[in-house]
């Protein structure tokens, strides 16, 4: 310590220095600074520990503050030493608390593998990244009290981090033993390990990581998925292979102190005047809560106002409906945007990743069936022991998963979304034992049409390349297409430019937004709004206002669903699966304005975006609503198209070797068998047979039926 000792003598004057340096800056009532004090009051209990700022150490004493970083083990042994003779009133003692020192340098700041271990070794440092593994948080013996089972006599043995200690002989009969541990007179603390990774997004291949040993109060305060900055000693520790040392070391971090920088599971921490104001908003002190949501969602996206409503329901809905039997039902909301290139879809997806609560983004291309669910992996992380890695749904529990282009995930890997979006939940063997995962999360998602477009002569709801049973797991369905139109291009080109100039010039150009965009509602700053969200969906599910609401919903429902008459083998225009949709928006609606009872108004809303969900997805090319299009993937007046091309090929069948002409099937179709069925139409059917694989081509313009895939 020879820097430090430049300016004090002995150990006894650095620690009445350091007592000084807590009285000046963690003890001051002129600057607010009372942290000794609140500590006080609140240890052991509450808190165990003081949190040091390293800037605050430079600037009382620049030699201090690098002989924290260089001799940290002996600076951290002299700081609780000052606060355990720190001047308290006479019943308080804070001999067992911590001091934890933060806010290294940045130069002393790292990501796993940017830093060379040896170089290092002994000093504090902070290792950024990603908690990827942890173990569960389990006792750690600090000094065990060893009992002599031929005499009686405890002795007591300090515990390192190394291998465990036993007493060479007994203090009273000073025989070798026998020992056993008594526990009661043992000391132990909690204790857990991290695994800290690089981030995917900063990794190159598989990523670095190290891991971290943490104690006492800042065991189990993180969880997987959190980034964070970890701050300690760095150290080492030998490789063994069958009990054989081996000359290699693997460096870790004795962790003192953690600052989350990014959590998906934040806490929700609302100032008395922010719930003020968030009351305000839902109660409309400041326009339509919707109008105002929809502005706060995203100003630079335009329009789309039904389709940010929908987003903005979906990241307040939650919770689960239980009843009596114990059977539940879910209140979460899906919702799916398909659509063309460029229309700003995935930019809505990415700001509720940003603007949500408890949000976890996929991408779509990289993950990985376990990836979205959990995986087991057995490693060197907890003594060889199998460990969990959550996927995004189990990390979303409680939140909201966004996945961009989900077109581009593999079906195989969309496979696995199908559990967890219906049952919240997900069942798993996890190294032999059967383990249930919750995965209580609304899903947001965004995709392209099958051929990357939407084409205007083909029908909607035939463009979409997911199963259907994926597609029947989302609540609402919205095609967002780009088509031109004089005003409409207008008006979007104004916006987008009146917006990226007003953020150029910090917000105080503000005529240029135009009158439609003030009149569309007050914009909520972030932060705010992102409690709010909170906020609402942290309410329980309300029930109806009254009878009156109730047969509101019903009658909007059964009004739809007897459009048809069906004697007359018409589609089903919806099913009551439909019906428990409108009862999840109309509830999600309800929290949102922070309402104890689903009104007259939320029902409306709901029936709206349902209605408007419809008709962009619920719709066969005749122009009638058919259920069967999101249920089982095709229309009802496809199937029976499918149905009669499959006949007609199977009659004309015996006619050809080589497949039959797909001329002569239309022309059987359409005379023969006399279905008014259009020439486009039969050849577009028969193009889905061959992607569907349920027909062949064995030769230009020839077809073969093989029956269903």
């Amino acid at each position: 310590m020879s820097q430090s000792q430049s300016k004090a003598e002995s150990g006894k004057d650095l620690v009445d220095s350091l007592g000084d340096f807590l009285r000046n800056y963690y003890d001051d009532k002129d600057s607010g600074r009372t942290n000794i004090k609140e500590l006080a009051q609140k240890y052991p209990n509450e808190q165990r520990s003081l949190k040091v700022d390293w800037n605050d150490i430079y600037r009382f004493d620049p030699d201090v503050a690098h002989d924290v970083l260089e001799q940290p083990e002996q600076l951290r042994r002299y700081f609780e030493e000052a606060l355990r003779l720190y001047d308290l009133p006479i019943d308080v003692s804070l001999s067992g608390a911590h001091v934890r020192i933060y806010n290294p340098p940045e130069e002393q700041t790292f990501y796993p593998g940017e830093f060379s271990p040896s170089t290092h070794l002994g000093g504090y440092r902070a290792i950024r990244g990603e908690i990827t593994k942890t173990s569960d948080v389990y006792p750690k013996i600090e000094e065990a009290a060893f009992e002599c089972q031929l005499c009686g006599t405890l002795t007591r043995v300090p515990q390192s981090s190394g291998d465990f200690q036993e007493p060479h002989e007994c203090e009273g009969c000073e025989r070798q033993g026998p020992f056993r541990v008594n526990f009661d007179q043992s000391e132990f603390v909690d204790a857990q390990k991290l695994r800290v990774k690089v981030p995917p997004e900063l990794a190159d291949g598989a990523g670095q990581k190290i891991d971290a040993f943490v104690e006492d109060d800042i065991a189990g305060s993180v969880t997987v998925g959190d980034r964070i900055k970890v701050s300690g000693i760095i150290r080492f520790e030998q490789e063994e292979s069958r009990n054989q040392k081996k000359p290699k070391f693997d460096p870790y971090l004795e962790g003192y102190h953690i600052e989350i920088e990014h959590t998906e599971q934040q806490d929700l921490d609302i100032t008395s005047q922010e719930r003020a104001r968030i009351e305000d908003l839902a109660n409309g002190a400041e326009g339509d809560p919707f109008d105002v949501g929809v502005q706060s969602l995203s100003e630079k996206v335009f329009g789309y106002e039904l389709e940010k409503k929908a987003l903005i329901l979906s990241m307040v809905s939650g919770g689960q409906i239980e009843y009596d039997d114990g059977d539940t039902d879910r209140s979460n909301l899906h919702v799916l945007l398909i659509g063309d290139p460029g229309t700003g879809k995935s930019k809505l997806i990415d700001r509720c990743e940003d603007i949500g609560w408890r949000t976890v983004g996929v991408t779509s291309r990289r993950t990985t069936g376990p990836g979205l669910t959990v995986t087991a992996e057995q490693d060197d992380f907890g003594d060889g022991e199998w460990s969990l890695k959550a996927g995004a749904l189990v990390r979303g529990n409680g939140g909201t998963v966004c996945i961009d282009e989900l077109d581009d995930m593999d079906a195989d890997t969309r496979s696995y979304l199908l559990e967890p979006m219906s049952k919240q939940k997900i069942n798993a063997e996890i190294a032999g034992e059967r383990a249930t995962f919750q995965t209580e999360t609304s899903v947001l998602a965004a995709a392209n049409p099958k051929h990357g477009r939407f084409d205007p002569y083909e029908p909607v709801s035939e463009q979409f390349d997911l199963r259907s049973d994926l597609l029947s797991r989302f609540d609402l369905i919205f095609t967002v297409q780009d088509k031109p139109d004089e005003d409409d291009d207008r008006e979007l080109a104004d916006h987008v430019l009146d917006v990226r100039d007003a953020a150029k010039r910090d917000g105080t150009s503000d005529d240029l937004i135009t009158d439609s965009d003030n009149e569309s509602g007050a914009i909520v700053e972030p932060d705010l709004f992102r409690k709010w969200l909170a906020l609402a969906r942290r309410r329980p599910s309300p029930p109806f206002e009254s009878e009156a609401v109730k047969q509101q919903l019903r009658d909007s429902f059964l009004e739809i669903r007897r459009l048809y008459d069906v004697s007359d083998n018409s589609p089903i225009p919806v099913t009551f699966r439909d019906l428990e949709a409108l009862v999840r928006i109309a509830e999600a609606a309800a929290k949102f304005e922070l309402s104890e009872t689903i009104t007259e108004r939320h029902a409306r809303i709901a029936t709206e975006l349902a209605g408007r969900s419809m008709q962009d997805v619920g719709k066969n090319e005749d122009g009638e609503y058919d259920a069967d299009i999101v249920e089982v993937g095709q229309s009802k007046s496809q199937k029976d198209r499918m149905k009669t091309l499959a006949e007609a090929i199977n009659e004309l069948e015996d006619e050809y070797s080589n497949g039959v002409p797909r001329d002569r099937v239309i022309e059987h179709v359409q005379d023969e068998l006399e279905r008014d069925y259009t020439a486009d139409r039969l050849h577009a059917d028969m193009d889905n047979m061959l992607e569907d694989g349920v027909a062949i081509q064995p030769q230009t313009d020839h077809i073969r039926y093989l029956g269903r895939a």
